[in-house]
């Protein structure tokens, strides 16, 4: 199971790459900017990208940067999201990407094209919908009684 330290590793990219604010100017800092968001709101909060499979997640709609990376590298890795089953799964998940895009061969090419589209507004196959347990049949049993 990837765990956050095992994150560490990527600090110098990060420490490169990663806007004061914002998602910055060039694809390479969108690139950073997704994947750190999808790192960093799994291991603070158990956000995950597409919560309509086998891993519910919380409540923040992580799935624009998912689908920001799928459609403007093409991240086909992302994919996987529809088997995992576990929360292991899903940090590995997590791993594999960063280690694939962030290091410097991976992001050459990205740093002199001007930034696409927006990685907190993009429409792509993953999905979030809100889960309310309040709406559940909380109350159908006292309306028996």
């Amino acid at each position: 199971m990837a765990k956050w330290s095992d994150f560490d590793q990527f600090d110098d990219i990060c420490h490169k790459y990663l806007p004061i604010r914002g998602e910055g100017d060039s694809m390479a800092t969108q690139i950073v900017t997704a994947i750190t968001k999808l790192v960093y709101k799994y291991y603070n909060d158990g956000d995950v990208f597409d919560n309509t499979y086998y891993l519910e997640g919380w409540a923040n709609d992580l799935s624009s940067y998912a689908n920001w990376l799928f459609t403007y590298i093409p991240l086909k890795e992302l994919e996987e999201i529809y088997e995992i089953r576990s929360e292991e799964e899903y940090s590995n998940l997590l791993y594999k990407i960063a280690n694939k895009c962030m290091n410097e061969e991976f992001l050459r090419p990205f740093t002199s094209i001007n930034k696409k589209g927006s990685i907190y507004d993009c429409d792509g196959p993953f999905k979030f919908e809100e889960h309310n347990d309040d709406d559940e049949g909380f109350y159908d049993d006292e309306e028996d009684e």
